[in-house]
This record gives C-alpha cells, structure tokens and sequence, in this order.
C-alpha cells in the first residue's frame, strides 16, 4: 500500500453526512424555527397574543413589531405562541402515525394472509377516500379541540405510510439470509427485530417527516376554513381572522397574513430538505438504484 493511500496511524474513521449540504440547511431552518416556538411556549406569560394591548389594527411599530389584529392584540405573540401549537400538533401527529403505520405495515407484511387482507383492504379504502375533504367533514362533527384534530389526522394519514413499510417488509423477507435463518427455526418477531431493522428503520424517518409536513399544511387549511379552534392561537387560525375581517382588502394584511403564511412555507420547506436528505442517504432501496 502506497503512502498516499496509507490512513495516518489513530485517525478516527471519517463519521457518515446524513444530512449534506441541503439537509443542514433545512435543519438550521427548522432548529430557528423550533427555537421560536419554544420561546413562545417557556418565555412568553400566560395569555400572550390574546389579551388587548393597543389600538385596534396598528401598524408595525417598536412596542408592536408586527402590528396588531382587530381587537389590538399583539400579531408577534400570536405569531410566536402559534409556532408553538402547529409545531406540537405536527410532531404528535407525526409520532402517532409513524409508530401506526410501523406496526399495521408490519402485521401485514408478517402476519397471517387473513390479516394482511383485512389491513390491506382498509388501506384500499381509506386511499380512495380525499384526505383533506374528510378531515373537514369528520372535524366539523366532531369539533373543533386539539386531541381531535390530532387524532383524526393520525386516522387519516397512517395508510400511505403503511403501504410503502409494508412493501419494504416484503423485500426484506425475500432476501436469502432472511430464508436461511427461517429454514434455521428463526421466528418472524425476531428476525424482524434483528435482521429486518436497519432496513425498515430509515424508512420510519421521511415518514415522520412527511407526515409532519402534511399535518402543518392540512391544519392550517382547517383552521383557514374557520374549523380549527379560533380561541388557540395557531398560524393557521391568524390566517383564518385575516380573512374573516376582509384584511386582505387593506395594508394590513403585508404584516398580519405574511408572517404566518410565510412561516408554514418556512416550516414545509425546512422539513421537505432534512427528510429527502436523510431518505436519500439512508433507505437501502434508493442507494441500491444508483
């Protein structure tokens, strides 16, 4: 071996970029992002963004940087405070629906064929079903709180992701060294916590984050639709009283409906880059097909 290509004597091995250039800056974005919110949820008092401050509809200023709604409270604080909601109800959603999918796409992709055809055809149904407009139709009877809205998210959204976890259980079961530890009396649940883990396990990151992406974009719709909870501050509900008070035929709406608006693009965008980073350097299936 040349001394070129000769590694120096206790040099640590070059660590694995999971994220590249792209991932970094979408992970910057949203750590500023998760930082803000965090500042409205520890640092701001109790009742901030909701209780009058000023005069009604005041322009940006140095007490109020970005201005006030109609009843004079402080647009910063709800922007601040509602970082906090949506991002909480992105993640819990994100969490909920990625351990769902996870074990739903597994029981169908190992369990018995009777299982695996009574899941797939629920998944089947629910994919014909349009997301958005049962979101609407199942939030409007069953109101308007925080659980709900979570909870019927995560209903709505686990099939997808199921579907592509259960394909990718499938591969991994035809795979030789899988048939030769089952022809070796291995079990299903042990292969699948052994062998089939570092398979599956970076599928379960872009589903987290795409899920998350989707609940941001699918809550503000709602909220924008007047179904979301108007007494929370959230984005989605900032856009809502910007269009129920016909801001958006005035200068008020530069400072009252661009900062939420521009934060969901931010919060999508950030989370698209850090889970397509993370996916491309870590499902099996996508470096395999380079």
């Amino acid at each position: 071996m040349s001394a070129a290509t000769t590694p120096e004597a206790g040099a640590r091995p070059r660590r694995r970029d999971l994220l590249g250039q792209q991932g970094r800056v979408g992970a910057a974005l949203l750590a500023l992002i998760v930082g803000t919110a965090a500042y409205g949820f520890f640092v701001l008092p109790d009742g901030a963004g909701k209780a009058r401050e000023a005069q009604p509809y005041e322009a940006p200023s140095a007490a109020h940087p970005l201005g006030t709604d109609d009843l004079g409270r402080d647009l910063l604080d709800q922007l601040l405070v509602g970082a906090g909601t949506s991002l909480t109800l992105a993640f819990l959603v994100a969490a909920v629906t990625t351990v769902l999918a996870a074990v739903l796409g597994g029981l169908a992709g190992i369990g018995p064929r009777w299982l695996s055809a009574t899941i797939m055809r629920g998944i089947d149904v629910m994919l014909v079903l349009p997301e958005l407009v049962l979101f609407i139709l199942v939030a409007t009877f069953l109101g308007q709180g925080f659980g709900v809205r979570a909870a019927i998210l995560a209903l709505i959204l686990w099939p997808v992701p199921a579907r592509v976890l259960r394909a990718a259980v499938l591969t991994s079961w035809s795979r030789a060294h899988f048939e030769a530890a089952r022809a070796m009396g291995a079990g299903q649940a042990w292969l699948l916590a052994r062998h089939a883990s570092y398979l599956l396990g970076p599928l379960l990151v872009p589903v987290f984050v795409r899920t998350a992406m989707r609940v941001i974009i699918y809550d503000a719709t709602l909220s924008f639709l007047g179904l979301g909870d108007p007494t929370v501050p959230s984005w989605g509900t900032t856009l809502y009283w910007v269009q129920v008070n016909g801001v958006f035929l005035s200068d008020a709406w530069l400072w009252w409906a661009g900062p939420p608006g521009l934060a969901i693009t931010l919060t999508v965008v950030a989370l698209a880059l850090v889970g397509t980073s993370i996916e491309d350097r870590l499902n099996p299936n996508l470096q395999e097909a380079r």
